[in-house]
């Protein structure tokens, strides 16, 4: 009978009003983006010391990660995800390059027009997280080239927050809610925005999958704790719990509760997350941690199979282009 009900979903068009549930839950995102990330320049203005740092370092953080499970519009604008977390970082580019601001003339980092032309390795949350946690880089006084690093990171950070969250609370959101309507050229059909949602959810479950648990897994002989995402500041878990979690209300809003196989296989992954005893995955190699990763990575493909499936059905559309394909 279920599968009959969601048949007829397939039929019609994309109510209305679950897209724009889900554009009001977008705005919310990037609107709490932004606030964070403006609360983070005013910390690092204030004192910009790593121990002091760290509390608005992870709200910014919590708050991109949500924002950032939607992967079309103003996001594209920015360059996409990568300008405000460069990861996967295959190669340490990273590393490398804040050794290189950190020992060149200040002035590049003192002057916002000028380190807009610095690599995305060496700006965003990522390049925030080797300054505040990585033991090499932490210890700086007040008066040093990291502070002023660390602040002028903080800016940039701030700088597209409000450029994604402005385009969206301004114009992108109409060009969603008006799909379809004449002069509409972003947009030529409500079948076209509800895609861009449904392939948004399903790209964020496969990065949660390729990216944030397959990479540190690597093989049973040879596990990659280093390839968690932001495992210096203890974010492994919970990136993925709140990317979920993000999902989780896009799904609601997106059906109004009529995707029950996919909210009861989130609802079972969050509540395993809760019971995980690694948040940092850096215990990966050992068999009790790793069986628990591995559980973990199998309910998100659940939640991605379902998600595909009943999301399909009730929108009425299949999945386009992703923005994370080849990472």
């Amino acid at each position: 009978m279920r599968v009959i009900a969601l048949l007829i979903c397939l039929v019609s068009a994309p109510a209305n009003a679950d897209i724009y549930r889900a554009v009001d839950l977008t705005k919310t995102f990037y609107q709490e983006f932004e606030t964070q990330a403006e609360y983070l320049v005013q910390s690092a203005a204030n004192n910009c010391t790593a121990s002091t740092l760290k509390a608005s370092y992870h709200k910014t953080f919590d708050a991109w990660v949500s924002a950032s499970t939607i992967q079309f519009g103003p996001i594209e604008d920015i360059g996409g995800s990568l300008s405000i977390t460069f990861w996967p970082d295959k190669k340490g580019f990273t590393v490398k390059t804040l050794k290189r601001l950190l020992q060149e003339d200040k002035s590049v980092i003192e002057d916002p027009t000028q380190f807009t032309e610095v690599s995305i390795a060496g700006k965003g949350l990522m390049a925030l997280e080797l300054l505040l946690f990585d033991p090499e880089f932490n210890t700086y006084p007040t008066d040093s080239t990291a502070c002023v690093l660390a602040q002028a990171i903080t800016q940039d950070i701030a700088q597209k927050a409000n450029r994604m969250n402005v385009l969206w609370q301004t114009s992108f959101a109409d060009f969603i809610v008006t799909a379809g309507q004449e002069n509409n050229t972003v947009f030529l059909s409500q079948k076209e925005a509800a895609q861009s949602y449904l392939t948004t959810i399903i790209g964020a479950l496969e990065f949660t999958q390729t990216a944030r648990l397959k990479r540190p897994l690597g093989t049973f002989e040879r596990a990659r704790p280093k390839r968690a995402e932001a495992w210096r500041s203890d974010r492994p878990l919970r990136n993925i719990e709140i990317a979920l979690s993000a999902v989780n209300k896009l799904v609601i809003a997106l059906t109004e509760n009529e995707a029950p196989i996919t909210q009861e296989e989130l609802a079972t992954a969050l509540k395993f997350i809760s019971s995980m005893q690694d948040d940092n995955f850096q215990s990966i190699s050992e068999n009790s941690v790793r069986f628990e990763v591995e559980s973990l990575l199998q309910m998100v493909k659940n939640i991605k199979e379902a998600a595909t499936e009943e999301l399909s059905l009730h929108l009425g559309v299949t999945t386009g282009f992703n923005a994370l394909d080849g990472d």
